[in-house]
């Protein structure tokens, strides 16, 4: 019976002590993460200017397509609140007024990339070597992603302005890609 509380309580004070541990690690990571409003801190792309340039190339008097230079971001260490490409999207809506709003589009993952013409290898250029160079920018992996088409006016031809907002967990970047694609009636 002595034997048996004895083991209780050297349980008892194990539990304790890892209990204590994983406090002191959590409290040290606090110090050194203070959670800041969530926001989207301008990065340089211009590495990414060859594939953007490459995939500009090839419009005819018949079909065009132009990607804008891509605009890049990171997103805070510590948000004070989860980042998501839902979070992303509504602080890109805030910035950007002519941008469109998050329900113009669908939400999306990697796999759902392949649903924007900019993305995928096409007749108008080739989004997949324009993908990997993303990945390689952003580091790969997980990607949340919002895609968007929006017919705009065009006399005797079909235009659609074309975005593409991808966000990387796990570096925290986003890269934002506009442009348009075109072809006469």
């Amino acid at each position: 019976m002595n034997f048996r509380r004895l083991m209780v309580a050297v349980v008892a004070v194990f539990s304790f002590s890892a209990f204590a541990e994983g406090s002191r690690e959590v409290a040290t990571v606090a110090k050194a993460c203070t959670p800041v409003p969530f926001s989207l801190t301008s990065i340089n792309a211009s590495s990414l200017e060859p594939a953007r340039a490459t995939w500009n190339l090839g419009s005819n008097g018949g079909a065009w397509h132009y990607l804008h230079p891509i605009a890049a971001y990171i997103t805070p260490q510590c948000p004070t609140t989860p980042t998501t490409i839902q979070a992303v999207m509504q602080e890109l809506a805030w910035e950007n007024q002519g941008f469109p709003s998050a329900e113009d589009g669908t939400f999306t993952n990697r796999a759902g990339l392949s649903q924007s013409i900019l993305l995928t290898s096409n007749y108008y250029g080739n989004g997949l070597a324009l993908l990997a160079a993303i990945d390689s920018f952003a580091g790969g992996g997980e990607v949340q992603a919002w895609l968007s088409t929006q017919e705009v006016p065009c006399h005797n031809c079909h235009e659609f302005n074309q975005f593409a907002v991808l966000y990387y967990p796990a570096s925290r970047k986003v890269v934002v890609l506009q442009g348009y694609t075109g072809y006469d009636s």
